[in-house]
């Protein structure tokens, strides 16, 4: 969990330094420390933030890698992309450990929280301009990662994702 912590910094730095680069300056990241929490809202947090974001954070990435037009951003995001694949399974190894020691209503709610979070990921547009450059999927693509990811990963009929 360290090492995907300090993966985040560097990529912050990464993206931040291309950002500039094309005459953006990015807002500065705050993290705030987190107070002494029960398992489930660990667990929450992970299945949206790990389990959701993070998987469809390296499938975007190795989308990115294979068709960024900056040549820069390109070779930044392999190495993301890797870096976020080993995140999300290390997400979804907590989430295998976590599920059991919650309770169902617990497991129902995080259930309902993480279809809540892939619908806003359906929703969510990015300008067509920047998302060309930075070789973002067009929505009808990133529509089609969501469902292959539903379908193949977090709805899975052997594991409760």
């Amino acid at each position: 969990a360290l090492d995907a912590a300090h993966d985040e910094v560097r990529h912050a730095r990464v993206i931040g330094a291309i950002a500039r680069e094309h005459g953006v300056e990015p807002a500065v990241a705050r993290v705030e420390a987190l107070p002494v929490r029960d398992l489930e809202a660990i667990a929450l947090e992970n299945a949206l933030e790990g389990c959701v974001r993070e998987t469809y954070g390296a499938v975007v990435g190795a989308y990115q890698a294979a068709r960024a037009q900056d040549e820069m951003l390109r070779f930044a995001m392999h190495g993301i992309a890797l870096d976020e694949a080993r995140h999300a399974a290390l997400s979804h190894d907590l989430h295998a450990w976590l599920m059991p020691r919650i309770s169902e209503a617990a497991r129902a709610r995080i259930a309902q929280a993480q279809q809540l979070m892939i619908e806003r990921l359906r929703e969510q547009q990015d300008d067509a301009a920047v998302g060309a450059l930075a070789g973002l999927p067009r929505p009808e693509v990133a529509h089609a990662m969501l469902d292959a990811l539903e379908r193949e990963l977090w709805h899975a009929p052997a594991q409760a994702v």
